[in-house]
């Protein structure tokens, strides 16, 4: 997808095969857990889940981007692959589903944060999400807000008013983790110089017909090409994965108990 003119920061080569092997476990972790919360729904064990397959990418190469030590991540109601992505316990983020979040809308929220971190010359950025949790006018004001005092937010999703506000906007391939993750970087690095908000929208399949363009496909795919694992890994990677999604999915079930 072509994007706008931000400037350029691309991933050293010399790390490209470390972070593909992080986005692609990522992934898969987000996916088999996904799996389970689904069964898990239809027992009735987890009302109220909504998968988030086919959006992986976007929640995990979006949280990738981010720098734990000063950046903050504010996701939306079904972001379960930025509680995974960040290290935040993945089985709290479940069973927050069971009931309406009360503490306001996320983008309004990160906005503040953004406010603070620019008084404070913390050089941290605010990631949101947009999804679930927000109406278009909580949105709209925090973009209008954002962009008024150029505060450091990146917001993800579709842009919406901000083409309104001349906010600038990168269009990127919503099935490939690695191309989110690297538009995420150009997004974080222009507001952390005081270049002010943006929007990271992600183009994705219609529901049910992404099977053609499968995130945790296309980061495999990326990631044999770079010649540095074979079959042995993914092999290895997959009984990872199911031991931490059995650990999370057992908490949640003990807690439902």
């Amino acid at each position: 997808m072509p994007l706008t003119t931000l400037e350029t920061v691309t991933v050293a080569p010399v790390g490209l095969p470390a972070l593909l092997r992080r986005l692609y476990r990522t992934l898969a972790t987000v996916r088999r857990i996904d799996a389970g919360a689904r069964v898990l729904e239809r027992r009735g064990d987890l009302p109220g889940y909504r998968s988030v397959s086919g959006r992986e990418a976007v929640q995990v190469g979006s949280a990738a981007a981010l720098d734990p030590a000063r950046d903050l991540a504010f996701p939306a109601a079904r972001d379960l692959g930025v509680a995974v992505t960040t290290g935040a316990d993945a089985s709290l983020a479940l069973q927050s589903r069971l009931a309406r979040a009360a503490d306001g809308s996320p983008v309004t929220h990160a906005v503040a944060w953004a406010l603070g971190a620019k008084l404070d010359r913390t050089g941290g950025v605010a990631l949101v999400l947009l999804g679930p949790g927000s109406t278009a006018r909580e949105i709209d004001e925090a973009m209008t807000t954002a962009a008024v005092s150029r505060l450091p937010v990146v917001f993800v999703g579709a842009a919406g008013s901000s083409r309104v506000q001349g906010m600038p906007v990168q269009l990127v391939d919503g099935a490939d983790a690695l191309a989110v993750h690297d538009a995420t970087v150009r997004a974080l690095d222009r507001a952390r110089r005081g270049g002010g908000p943006s929007v990271v929208e992600p183009v994705l399949a219609e529901p049910g017909a992404w099977s053609g363009r499968d995130p945790l496909l296309v980061c495999e795919q990326l990631l044999r090409e770079t010649g540095t694992v074979d079959d042995d890994f993914f092999a290895e990677a997959a009984d990872t994965v199911d031991t931490l999604a059995d650990a999370v999915l057992g908490r949640v079930r003990t807690a439902r108990a």
